[in-house]
């Protein structure tokens, strides 16, 4: 803990260092395999570390998850759907930049949980609506209303701009469009691959990316590379229903330590 401490510059317990090292896992299996999980890891970083710089470490954390997305599966982007999402989506993320200016880091620790857990909420009402009958997988994609777009879109923008947790949020969009898997995870990678870009100046503007915090990031590579390959092997073996189930219990329960 030593060497951790001298590197970076940070004075963290044992625990919270664990979280840091190996959390890169959880954003390199959300890009390649289980979409919107990294919602788990969005709510661990933000206990671990002071909660502005959380938000500044995992966006090259991010972004390198994306890379092995976008470089996997690009073939299977559906680029209709990708531009009709990113006007709304800019407009999001300005939003989110604007909130990150006026707030401190208390202050952000229950807005990230809060996030969370409309999230959350969101997500069990589409499990109720497909349930249903509406957005079976494969049945006529991308049939969506066009005020979704725009919601989705909107909110997409604004938690990826405010707190990198806008995961839950797109999955929930492509579940609701019906995507396969395949292009539910390519077109989620570009649209995240574009907003995470256009988030490096206005974090670095906010100071939230830091030599420090690129230090640390330094240290998470091979935790996401390593998650990323083993998303690669995972997405055909295991059912991504029961993935996601237990993903979002662990965000629940780590959501509400945020808030309370």
């Amino acid at each position: 803990m030593d060497f951790l401490a001298s590197f970076t510059g940070l004075d963290l317990p044992g625990w919270a260092w664990t979280i840091v090292l190996t959390a890169g896992a959880g954003i390199g299996i959300a890009k390649t395999a289980v979409p919107g999980s990294a919602i788990l890891v969005v709510v661990l970083m933000a206990m671990a570390l002071p909660a502005r710089m959380s938000v500044g470490v995992l966006l090259p954390m991010l972004i390198l998850g994306d890379v092995f997305a976008v470089g996997k599966f690009w073939k299977h982007t559906d680029r209709r759907q990708l531009f009709t999402l990113m006007p709304f989506a800019f407009l999001g993320l300005g939003a989110g930049y604007l909130i990150l200016r006026h707030v401190t880091n208390e202050q952000l620790k229950p807005i990230i949980g809060a996030v969370v857990l409309f999230m959350l909420g969101v997500h069990q009402v589409s499990r109720m609506v497909k349930n249903k009958g509406a957005g079976v997988p494969g049945e006529g994609y991308g049939r969506v209303h066009p005020f979704l777009k725009v919601l989705f879109g909107f909110a997409g923008g604004l938690g990826t701009g405010m707190a990198n947790s806008a995961g839950p949020i797109m999955s929930l969009y492509f579940l609701i469009a019906g995507f396969p898997k395949l292009p539910f995870i390519a077109t989620a990678a570009w649209f995240f691959f574009t907003m995470n870009l256009l988030k490096v100046p206005l974090f670095l503007n906010l100071g939230l990316i830091s030599g420090q915090s690129l230090r640390v990031n330094l240290l998470t590579i091979p935790s996401v590379a390593v998650g990323a390959l083993l998303g690669y092997w995972i997405i055909s073996r295991i059912s991504q229903e029961k993935f996601n189930r237990a993903v979002l219990v662990l965000a629940f329960v780590a959501a509400l330590r945020l808030v309370f």
